[in-house]
């Protein structure tokens, strides 16, 4: 049996149980607010595949996350990068055996080691790969090719901060993905080791920029309009991927409200609320 076969997809893009759990995303933040400087329009979607890693001989490697500490997680993160504009959905978690090595047996992780745990079944391009391991000597590390956050950090706590270590330090690494470099502000978010979370115009436009560089990450108007043509030709359960990574864009806007109720509407038998209404490009009916 080769890895792939090996890994076990927990939830994939193309399973419509990702869109309803996607919609549980949004309200975890405590006092998210609903409302921001960003309009729907201006939000730029970031796909991210979350890789829980099992390592039965390496204790240093595999996690004992479960998947619900996966919604918590990217509910706080996307708490955190709405003061950017930027939102990250769930293309899929993927829960696999590392590749372990004589090292790792013997809890030595280096982190030249690290990318060399990935299973290779579950690598993909155009989205942002996260990894959860048990133990390093850091609390998390970007590489171009992945990011891995430990899931025993810890932080210091500054006035104002984020409640939870996890959601910080995988918000943290992905400011590192856009470039952004660690600041000495201790409530910044590229403090290091601290609960910080706000960023400063300069960073919020250098973060966005780069997002726009990526041609993986869809502003949220284009994603709507794939969702709409993929509706419109009875490709509902297509659409509701897409649907369901709109759906959790904390603005207040009537097509979010629309992406929610197509969301859950595919998962439904076929009944009256599967009818297609007749709606515009921008997803108005």
């Amino acid at each position: 049996m080769t890895q792939f076969n090996q890994t076990q997809w927990l939830w994939r893009s193309s399973r419509i149980p990702l869109a309803c759990i996607g919609l549980i995303c949004a309200q975890l933040a405590s006092g998210q607010d609903t409302t921001n400087r960003f309009s729907f329009d201006d939000y730029l979607v970031a796909p991210v595949r979350v890789h829980l890693l099992i390592a039965k001989e390496s204790p240093t490697v595999g996690t004992t996350l479960l998947e619900s500490d996966i919604t918590r997680i990217l509910g706080k993160l996307n708490w955190v990068w709405a003061q950017a504009g930027l939102h990250f959905s769930l293309e899929s978690l993927v829960r696999e055996d590392a590749i372990e090595t004589a090292e790792t047996r013997a809890g030595l992780l280096e982190p030249s080691q690290l990318l060399g745990l990935r299973p290779t079944g579950s690598i993909a391009s155009n989205m942002f790969h996260i990894y959860y391991i048990k133990a390093m000597s850091m609390n998390g590390i970007y590489f171009p090719e992945a990011i891995f956050v430990k899931d025993t950090s810890s932080l210091r706590s500054v006035p104002g901060g984020i409640d939870e270590p996890l959601p910080r330090v995988t918000s943290h690494e992905l400011g590192h993905a856009f470039g952004l470099p660690h600041r000495q502000d201790t409530t910044n978010l590229m403090a290091s080791g601290t609960t910080g979370t706000w960023l400063n115009e300069e960073e919020i436009k250098q973060a966005r920029e780069a997002a726009r560089k990526c041609v993986w990450i869809e502003p949220a108007g284009d994603l709507m309009k794939r969702a709409n043509t993929l509706f419109r030709t009875n490709q509902k359960q297509a659409a509701a991927v897409l649907y369901s990574r709109l759906a959790k864009i904390p603005v207040n806007d009537r097509r979010v409200e629309l992406a929610k109720k197509r969301a859950s509407e595919a998962i439904q038998p076929d009944s009256a609320v599967n009818r297609k209404p007749r709606m515009d490009t921008n997803g108005h009916e």
